[in-house]
């Protein structure tokens, strides 16, 4: 077990679990989609709205918006196959479609983030018309988080939120996501977003994707991580796989949670 005498100030233990578990039903409504089973929230929470994604022309989960009590809960999903990660991931920048500063971002997350269709929404769309809907006092926190592909998602949405919304308390707790844009993009980002924290494997490949220059020898694209990190360490350098799961995550946080109510 890992030990931590106190945890940086404004990291919650007892928060970051109940978001990582909210990763993971991301995961679970997925699953329920390909089967076409029924798929509920754990008890406590209200969907508000499901979040879908446009890819090769068919509609898919990609998260959902949900409530509990005075909490509203933005939820990505990601992906859970750390071999697909590396084979598939592309490195190419393109400007930022919310923001006005030059901020340059992965193409690939950005274009999953604002493509919509005739049957669906756009995930961005679908996220800003509800929180259209909210004055700023009809909840108490709005909490965004992703893991894997889900986190960098997230990432994206929150810096929209709070450049772009009365909605600028939002808090985002991450869990494997990798970098997401450039140093301009990552300036913007931890200027305007208050409490953000990415919870990152030691062991996990996915974090350090895409590289911070890439591609080799070219360098022409340049990813700079967002603040803060929360390390963790689960797993081993053979098994990638288990060292991205979500389920590695939770009960690695579980497990610092305890160790730290027994040191206490």
């Amino acid at each position: 077990m890992v030990s931590y005498n106190s945890f940086p100030v404004n990291f919650n233990i007892d928060k970051a679990l109940e978001l990582a578990n909210l990763s993971n039903e991301a995961y679970a409504q997925y699953k329920a989609w390909q089967t076409k089973q029924s798929w509920q929230l754990p008890h406590g929470y209200a969907l508000e709205s499901s979040i879908y994604a446009v890819y090769e022309k068919d509609n898919m989960p990609l998260g959902f918006i949900a409530s509990k009590l005075q909490d509203i809960y933005i939820v990505w999903r990601g992906t859970q196959d750390i071999e697909e990660w590396i084979e598939d991931a592309k490195f190419d920048q393109i400007k930022s479609s919310f923001l006005k500063n030059n901020e340059k971002v992965a193409m690939g997350f950005d274009q999953m983030y604002v493509t919509g269709d005739a049957k669906v929404d756009s995930p961005q769309k679908t996220v800003m018309n509800y929180l259209s809907k909210l004055s700023a006092n009809t909840y108490k926190n709005l909490w965004i988080t992703g893991h894997s592909l889900g986190g960098a998602l997230a990432t994206l949405n929150i810096c929209d939120i709070v450049t772009n919304t009365i909605h600028t308390d939002a808090s985002l707790y991450s869990f494997a996501a990798p970098r997401v844009g450039d140093a301009n993009f990552a300036t913007t980002f931890d200027n305007a977003v208050g409490v953000s924290w990415r919870v990152v494997n030691s062991n996990d490949e996915v974090p350090n994707l895409p590289p911070e220059h890439c591609p080799p020898i070219l360098h022409t694209f340049h990813y700079e991580h967002v603040n803060r990190c929360f390390p963790i360490t689960f797993g081993n350098s053979w098994n990638l796989a288990k060292n991205h799961s979500i389920e590695g995550y939770i009960d690695q946080l579980q497990q610092i949670k305890t160790s730290n109510q027994v040191a206490a």
